[in-house]
């Protein structure tokens, strides 16, 4: 298991702990058929992909647990104020929520991509220009 993995699988188990819910029934509430996915990554076999975290954000959990803290242990783990079990009446507010994360997740990937796309561009510019350069016949003296 690497580092990441066991880092990521460690504060979903823990957070399923705050939330005072199993394995099975955190994933059914998800939305998953099968509790797999979520007993991979507890387990470190692989990392929540894009999928676990969106289902996350439009949950009722995420107005209890941070998804800052979820996705780089840092700040506090429970939201400030919050209850430890989600209030089964406001989906709206957290649909809200959720929708803003995600529309910022997903402006931040857009930006990411052109950012790989300019680094690409760019180191090629640098290879291509290397291959363009001038030799000059006066140091072949001697």
């Amino acid at each position: 298991m690497s580092e990441k993995n066991a880092e990521i699988s460690a504060r979903v188990a823990e957070m399923i702990e705050i939330l005072g819910e199993t394995p099975n029934s955190f994933a059914k509430r998800l939305g998953y058929s099968r509790a797999q996915t979520l007993y991979d990554i507890l387990s470190g076999k692989s990392a929540p992909s894009y999928d676990f975290f969106r289902k996350f954000a439009m949950s009722e959990f995420s107005a209890i647990i941070s998804l800052r803290w979820l996705l780089t242990g840092r700040g506090e783990a429970k939201e400030a104020g919050q209850p430890t079990t989600p209030e089964r009446n406001k989906p709206q507010e957290s649909a809200e929520h959720s929708t803003f994360l995600i529309e910022k997740i997903a402006e931040q990937a857009e930006e990411i991509g052109r950012l790989k796309a300019r680094i690409s561009e760019l180191e090629r510019r640098r290879g291509d220009n290397a291959g363009d350069a001038q030799s000059s016949g006066i140091a072949n003296v001697g």
